[in-house]
């Protein structure tokens, strides 16, 4: 089995693609002025948590198909791979409506009139993109899954020069195409992300390497689909109560006002440079984790998580240590506004202090999965985000008056005691000499 840096090291280029998309759209737009910015920013908040119930609903397709292939059982992987396809355009679509629907009551959050103004029509537009997001999703992971992870990073690679390109024509109107702003950004990235998931569908069915698991060659198991679907529906939760804790934090920072919206959207863009490397590694090492114990090795899959956190928290080191230094220099790249710069590059320091406990908690969440051990985790976050974080983020940024830096503050200690317990669990749980189950 290829070591665990040859399968991160195609899943970080990936998650570097997903993040140059964003950084590339914020710039852009930070290019129209901080509403434009704040807009993509409150936007972004709703598809933020759409995504953590996309990606936790689709979390046990790829443990299930690396499990499968570690066995050795080719239809299976196949198997899995044709129902989790299913089940992604079912989400999508759901997601895509429900995101529509959101656009109405936009104006009855509190949040700066002007920016609600232009941000309609943009989430609509990134609504509907997202069952081209989650096809990409599920198809990259069959192939990732079953060690063929480099045809992902070409498609991604084609999708953020498409991006880029279309953003140019569309939110600055080159070319004799009318100047769209906020929503050209929007229609940019839906079209990206509708070609990669069509050339990657391609892909999978004329590849010869992928041919013998049959990805399209059968019908649809339904009793799988809805044990994907089962097996999921905790990893969603997890997501879920991180995303919904941190979007709302973000419309508190609404609640301050638009300079704050804007620099929080810069240093969310920013801080995900660094966070690519935590969420290749934690794949990677689910992939791993859940091959090897389909391999019935579970000294090898305790390795395998091991390593991912002693990489992943060796590179993070290095992440804060940037961030922290040159967290101004860096948000002056994204906005000319000297406020909202002055403001986020505070934010990207903090940015930087989370770097480590960041690498931590989401490697060890990551090797959990590939164990399919979803419920006790999912308590976990609850209690992390919504009974301790929150309450601290509203004491932060409002009583005490720390207005943007509470917001980002506030999770800080919670987060830590997360990771170390997800450490623990998993290390306990794949001691060789401790019972199958634990």
């Amino acid at each position: 089995m290829p070591p665990l840096i040859f399968l991160a090291t195609p899943m970080l280029v990936g998650q570097a693609g997903q993040v140059v998309i964003q950084i590339t759209d914020t710039v852009m737009v930070g290019r129209l002025g901080s509403v434009e910015l704040a807009g993509a920013a409150l936007a972004g908040n709703f598809i933020m948590v759409a995504m953590y119930f996309a990606y936790g609903s689709l979390g046990a397709v790829s443990p299930h198909i690396a499990q499968a292939f570690g066995a050795n059982d080719t239809m299976g992987a196949g198997n899995c791979a044709r129902a989790g396809l299913l089940l992604a355009v079912c989400i999508g679509l759901i997601i895509s409506i429900g995101l529509s629907a959101l656009v109405v009551v936009l104006d009855r959050m509190g949040q700066p009139p002007e920016v609600v103004a232009i941000t309609g029509s943009y989430l609509t537009l990134l609504a509907w993109s997202m069952p081209g997001v989650l096809i990409s999703l599920v198809l990259g992971q069959t192939a990732e899954a079953l060690n063929h992870p480099w045809p992902v990073v070409v498609f991604m690679a084609g999708a953020i020069v498409l991006n880029a390109a279309l953003n140019l024509l569309l939110i600055f109107g080159l070319w004799g195409l009318p100047a769209l702003g906020l929503e050209g950004a929007g229609l940019a990235t839906l079209i990206a992300r509708w070609a990669q998931a069509l050339a990657m569908a391609l892909w999978i069915w004329r590849s010869s390497v992928m041919e013998k698991f049959g990805v399209f060659a059968r019908k649809v198991d339904f009793v799988l689909f809805r044990r994907l679907f089962h097996d999921g529906l905790p990893i969603a939760a997890q997501d879920v109560l991180e995303g919904g804790a941190f979007a709302l934090g973000s419309i508190m920072l609404g609640w301050v006002g638009t300079s704050a919206m804007a620099a929080n959207q810069v240093a969310i863009s920013i801080a995900s440079l660094a966070w690519m490397f935590p969420v290749a590694l934690s794949m990677a090492a689910g992939v791993r984790v859940a091959q090897n114990m389909g391999a019935g090795d579970r000294t090898a899959a305790r390795l395998s998580g091991i390593s991912a956190v002693v990489l992943g928290v060796g590179l993070m080191a290095v992440c804060a240590g940037f961030y922290i230094c040159a967290g101004y220099w860096l948000a002056r790249v994204f906005t000319t506004d000297p406020e909202v710069a002055r403001l986020a590059g505070f934010l990207v320091v903090i940015a930087g202090v989370y770097q480590i406990s960041d690498a931590i908690q989401s490697i060890s969440l990551g090797s959990l999965r590939g164990l399919l051990d979803n419920r006790i985790p999912m308590i976990a976050n609850a209690v992390c985000y919504w009974v301790l974080s929150l309450p601290t983020v509203y004491l932060l940024t409002f009583p005490l008056g720390m207005g943007a830096a509470g917001v980002w503050l506030g999770y800080l200690p919670w987060m830590v005691l997360t990771g170390i317990f997800f450490l623990w669990r998993f290390l306990r749980k794949t001691n060789p000499a401790s019972p199958a189950e634990v």
